[in-house]
């Protein structure tokens, strides 16, 4: 709380001196009330704990302002998100469900709360940003799939001044993760015992997105994790529209990631790619997709939080090493029927996975399946108000040692979102 009155005066104390037209006329302020309970229940025989459930309410807002007047503009933002626990304790693990900070005894906290500023610049179509970032690009991914959104801080460039073209960089060297209110050193992930979780001075990244025209856009990134990796993407997405009831999408991503510098995680060898096609008539959706991992290595991402890859999934990630994975999905939009209401089910198969520091040797599997149901008011006062019901059935051979443990989830989140 000392920090979201800190961050609090500082707004009062800038706010004065910045009080500018467009500093104010184009400023956005969005409160999201988020409900999120979390199941979670252990299907294999002898597993550390039968369960991992939490039920916690959170509070989180947002407010940007516009930019002052001038060559160059400055602004502000400001972010401050806060949890309460309704239900949870140690004894249903809920460390392992991610949802709020914990005590040293292993219960989960009664209430916390978080706060930042973003300090940002405009000249033209380049926008300079300083402080707390919530990036989403090919090579970094400030994760929002818990209570409160995963954060960055350092600097970030994004420039629109060449048509059809976005290109951005940026520095990050502290992580604020999604169940904590601390700053820390970037960790590399070692999920499945896949890498050794070392930390970082930091990542930097580079890239752009081209967009021939807006159904396809190209995109290419690079990012040093430093003293890990370097990473290289290439990615391409199309939707072809046949007529007003039939279009076909297309999004194919290659990631080829190196070890670099002093090689704190050891070797990184590998090529990750991904190719989807989904085929869109009416209210219908029907996707297929193929995963592709090669190298000596698994495909590496930061701790606490996900890749970028299109075919993702609640309770694994398919990025083990050598893993080959395909998987379907179907989407109904009842626009027609029920306006704002959504399903989605999909299944995916991994197979020929090697995990050496698990099962040396052998040939491993996984498998999930998924079903999720939306709905978002279209209209009356309760128009900011979503539903999301998910459900997920996971298995694999991966032994207890694994990070992914054979389990069947469900999820309810509840969001209502004012606009100010």
């Amino acid at each position: 709380m000392k920090r979201f009155a800190l961050s609090a005066l500082c707004i009062a104390t800038i706010l004065p001196s910045l009080c500018f037209a467009d500093f104010v006329q184009d400023r956005s302020v969005t409160l999201t009330a988020r409900n999120f309970y979390l199941d979670r229940n252990f299907t294999e025989p002898g597993a550390a704990s039968p369960a991992a459930k939490q039920w916690v309410q959170g509070f989180i807002l947002n407010a940007k302002s516009g930019f002052t007047e001038g060559t160059v503009g400055f602004g502000v933002d400001l972010y401050a998100g806060t949890g309460i626990n309704l239900w949870g304790n140690k004894e249903y693990a809920p460390g392992v469900v991610g949802l709020s900070p914990l005590k040293d005894n292993g219960d989960p906290v009664d209430t916390w709360s978080e706060a930042s500023l973003t300090a940002k610049a405009k000249i033209s179509e380049t926008e300079v940003k300083v402080g707390t970032l919530q990036p989403l690009n090919p090579v970094i991914v400030g994760s929002p799939a818990r209570l409160l959104p995963q954060q960055y801080r350092g600097v970030a460039v994004e420039s629109k001044d060449v048509d059809n073209i976005k290109i951005e960089a940026g520095y990050v060297n502290r992580v604020n993760h999604r169940n904590s209110t601390d700053w820390e050193k970037i960790r590399l992930s070692g999920a499945n015992m896949k890498y050794k979780s070392v930390e970082t001075d930091g990542l930097y990244y580079v890239g752009g997105y081209y967009y021939l025209r807006p159904e396809t856009t190209f995109a290419l990134y690079t990012a040093n994790l430093v003293d890990v990796y370097d990473q290289y993407t290439f990615w391409v997405r199309n939707t072809h529209h046949f007529n007003e009831r039939v279009n076909v999408f297309t999004d194919f991503r290659y990631f080829r990631t190196v070890e670099s510098g002093a090689e704190l995680a050891g070797e990184v060898d590998s090529h990750h790619g991904n190719m989807v096609l989904a085929l869109g008539v009416d209210n219908h959706k029907f996707t297929t997709g193929y995963i592709h991992n090669s190298g000596d290595t698994g495909f590496p991402y930061l701790s606490g939080g996900e890749a970028n890859t299109y075919i993702d999934a609640w309770a694994t990630d398919f990025l083990n090493p050598n893993e080959k994975a395909w998987s379907v999905r179907y989407d109904y939009d009842f626009k027609n029927q029920i306006p704002g209401l959504k399903l989605m089910t999909r299944y995916t198969k991994g197979t020929d996975i090697k995990l050496e520091n698990l099962k040396p040797g052998e040939v491993l599997n996984e498998r999930k399946y998924g079903v999720e149901l939306s709905y978002q008011l279209q209209s009356t006062k309760l128009k900011g108000l979503f539903i999301r019901l998910r459900h997920e059935d996971y298995k694999n051979d991966f032994g207890p040692k694994a990070t992914f443990q054979p389990a069947k989830e469900q999820r309810v989140n509840i969001d209502y979102t004012w606009k100010f």
